[in-house]
């Protein structure tokens, strides 16, 4: 099971009566941070230039109990391996190329290779993950570039006709100045109780219909608790086309219509989520942000907040969320 909570430790979370207890601290503040083992705790700084007032954001994955194995890329602590009764686990965050300095394209597929890699270092195989991270420095210069990048991977790995993992494709450099940075997580059945699936969109085509490799979201089941992932989400028609075109609150509004049809496909609302990050190409609509979270009687923190490029240029807002819910 994951339980996931933005910007608190351990202390703040209900524990469940079995499984892993995880919990991402969204933005780094001193008073939490100074309380983990840097080394022990597998995360990656994100970084923009523009920041709308905010502070860089920091994606770290913490597992409150249980044995854990942490795994290692080039002296830095880039993930970890537990378990609980259904099923394995690796989760990984802050996967880097081995060399940063090599044109956008190679660093891509080091990436891939190093998620790769990683995974099979404990057993398991890419078609093991349910969910990626993809931040991209200066995105919107070769997002064409790394979707081929990935469709090539993918079919070398036999993805495609299996499960594509949900993910989020995001502009947004990072504190190792490389061109590109990843995260990943895979789970591996000990149980056939554990389950995974792929989740369609009710208002939204299959990302697939347009050569965007990933899936709108994912679940993970046991006997205990429903775990969904949905992908970053924006303002996309049916067919596949952006709309509201530079209207940040029509845009937000279909976003957050498209996410809650998925979580309603499951049973669950918005009051599900444990986990919601919020990407926010302009400063000025952080309004338009808190307008929508005011309007539907959500917390104005609801979801963390990072000024960011979104897959494309006339895409002013992206969602992702993890919610979770007993069985």
């Amino acid at each position: 099971m994951f339980k996931w909570q933005n910007g608190t430790l351990w202390e703040n979370l209900e524990t469940p009566t079995r499984g892993i207890e995880l919990t991402r601290n969204g933005w780094g503040s001193p008073a939490v941070m100074s309380q983990i083992p840097q080394d022990d705790v597998p995360g990656i700084w994100l970084l923009n230039e523009e920041t709308g007032g905010l502070p860089p954001m920091v994606q770290r994955l913490f597992i409150a109990n249980g044995p854990v194995k942490l795994l290692m890329q080039g002296g830095r602590t880039v993930g970890a391996k537990y378990e609980d009764a259904y099923a394995e686990y690796v989760l990984l965050m802050g996967v880097a190329p081995d060399d940063y300095t090599a044109p956008r394209e190679q660093q891509a597929r080091e990436v891939f290779d190093n998620l790769d890699k990683l995974l099979k270092t404990e057993g398991f195989a890419f078609p093991d993950v349910v969910r990626t991270w993809l931040y991209l420095d200066k995105l919107l210069e070769w997002y064409d570039v790394l979707n081929r990048v990935r469709d090539e991977f993918f079919e070398t790995h036999n993805i495609f006709g299996g499960f594509v993992p949900a993910s989020t494709g995001i502009g947004c450099a990072n504190s190792l100045g490389a061109a590109m940075i990843a995260g990943a997580i895979a789970m591996r059945p000990k149980d056939e109780r554990a389950t995974k699936a792929m989740l369609d969109s009710p208002l939204q085509c299959s990302a697939l219909d347009y050569r965007s490799s990933f899936s709108r979201a994912a679940e993970i089941v046991n006997p205990e608790w429903r775990t969904v992932f949905v992908s970053g989400t924006a303002s996309i028609e049916p067919g596949g086309e952006t709309v509201h075109h530079d209207d940040a609150d029509k845009q937000i509004a279909l976003t957050m219509d498209v996410v809650k049809a998925i979580l309603e496909t499951r049973n669950m609302t918005f009051k599900d989520s444990v986990r919601a990050i919020a990407y926010i190409k302009r400063p000025e609509d952080r309004p338009a942000w808190q307008r929508w979270l005011e309007a539907n009687n959500l917390p104005a923190d609801y979801a963390q907040e990072i000024i960011a490029d979104v897959c494309r240029d006339d895409l002013l807002f992206e969602l992702e969320l993890d919610a979770i819910a007993r069985v």
